[in-house]
């Protein structure tokens, strides 16, 4: 998709607006980031990298978290803030909070399972006795 400055785009019934960009540079890399608003939102920041000893680009991803979906930008190669404009890759993806949720449930079920409670003695009665039959 691209994006130019203060101009939204609509896609999966969201609106995307290229708000900025960002640049940082230090010893190792130097970085890109496209602040993009998400529904009037918040701006999200995707960036690419590049270090200096390897040479090559790596993209880093901006996650919008919801427990409905997550919402993850990308933003693609080159990018030219000059321009005022960017393209970027949205991908959406259901339900991600609740596979966290489902393995923190597991993970404590595995904890209290490693520590059992009380059990009774096998050598304990396991029901009451019974009283003598009463004969009318």
């Amino acid at each position: 998709m691209s994006l130019e400055k203060g101009i939204p785009a609509s896609f999966a019934g969201h609106t995307f607006e290229l708000v900025g960009f960002t640049e940082t540079d230090d010893d190792r890399k130097s970085s890109v980031s496209a602040l993009i608003s998400i529904d009037g939102g918040q701006a999200y920041a995707p960036a690419i990298s590049k270090y200096k000893a390897m040479g090559m680009n790596i993209g880093t991803p901006s996650v919008k978290t919801s427990p409905i979906k997550d919402i993850y930008l990308t933003l693609e190669p080159p990018v030219r803030i000059s321009s005022d404009a960017a393209k970027i890759k949205v991908f959406i993806k259901p339900m991600i909070m609740w596979l966290w949720i489902g393995g923190g449930l597991m993970a404590l079920g595995t904890v209290l399972s490693a520590f059992p409670g009380k059990r009774r003695r096998p050598t304990d009665p396991t029901s009451a006795p019974v009283a003598d039959e009463v004969t009318a």
